[in-house]
């Protein structure tokens, strides 16, 4: 319980003094850069002063050498994603750069930068429960090889695993599956670690006109009353658009095919790919946060 101890006496005690983010967000499809961009805009907050995101598209060195006009083709490519990071008061800035280890590359750019949350967009086949379950597997009996992912849309779970555990901060992974609008967006809770998630909630509620669900799978809402308390007040602030899911009904693919963005815990995910449910296998672009530090 020491997680959530820390959350519930820093959103009481500091809850006018919320730290800055600073984000990092990397991408190597312009695509998936604009929704990563849209997301670090909706967790930005204009009551918080210094707020930053910085944005980095990194390029295997081969095909970073064979661009002529490297200003031109900078400019071309943050055309529209620099829209959706200028959606607020945060100061934006933006990187190319060519990278044999895109691992090491972006560990040491979130260091430069002094980032507090590194976001990640890689491919959405690449990422699945299928695949991650099974590589994990190979991972606890065999080790994992140690030659460098020098591709962000590639990156292999090696790479993710590593990104993961050599990144000191705040870490999202974003599944990108065609996210353009973010109307719905549904937050499931499997797992205390993943207490952590309420801060996002936190700043979406005051942010956005999207509806957010949260699903307490494990009734800790209910089970501690500052916490209950903290969500009500979220509801309150948000007119009603942050709710509650109903744990007599189900969930069901009708319902999951509605949602343009879920965010979870690492753990949660984890527990959620591993379970029974059908549905944990059609998500929509899905943002999976592991936090190191609180």
């Amino acid at each position: 319980m020491a997680l959530l101890d820390k959350f519930l006496k820093k959103t009481f005690v500091d809850q006018e003094t919320d730290l800055p983010l600073n984000i990092l967000v990397c991408f190597s499809k312009p695509e998936t850069g604009k929704a990563l961009c849209k997301i670090a805009s909706y967790f930005m907050q204009a009551k918080i002063k210094k707020e930053q995101i910085a944005s980095l598209h990194l390029l295997p060195k081969e095909e970073y050498d064979k661009i002529e006009n490297i200003e031109t083709f900078k400019a071309s490519l943050y055309d529209g994603i620099l829209n959706e990071c200028r959606k607020g008061t945060a100061m934006v800035r933006t990187f190319i750069k060519s990278s044999d280890d895109f691992v090491s590359d972006i560990l040491s750019t979130s260091e430069e930068l002094e980032s507090n949350l590194v976001l990640i967009g890689i491919g959405k086949t690449v990422f699945t429960p299928q695949l991650w379950g099974s590589y994990q597997k190979f991972r606890a009996n065999q080790g994992a090889p140690q030659a460098p992912d020098n591709t962000l849309d590639t990156l292999s779970h090696r790479g993710v695993s590593s990104l993961l555990d050599r990144n000191s901060k705040t870490t999202g992974i974003f599944i990108d599956n065609n996210l353009e609008t973010i109307n719905e967006i549904f937050i499931p809770i499997l797992d205390k670690t993943d207490i952590h998630i309420f801060d996002y909630i936190k700043r979406l509620a005051e942010k956005t006109e999207a509806k957010v669900t949260l699903w307490d799978a494990i009734g800790v809402v209910d089970s501690i009353p500052e916490l209950k308390k903290i969500f009500q007040t979220m509801q309150k602030s948000a007119n009603d658009r942050v709710s509650l899911w109903d744990n007599s009904k189900k969930i069901d693919y009708d319902f999951i095919k509605q949602l343009d963005l879920v965010i979870i815990g690492f753990e949660g995910w984890v527990k959620l790919i591993s379970s029974a449910i059908t549905w944990s296998h059609s998500l929509p672009s899905t943002l999976i946060i592991r936090k190191k530090n609180i």
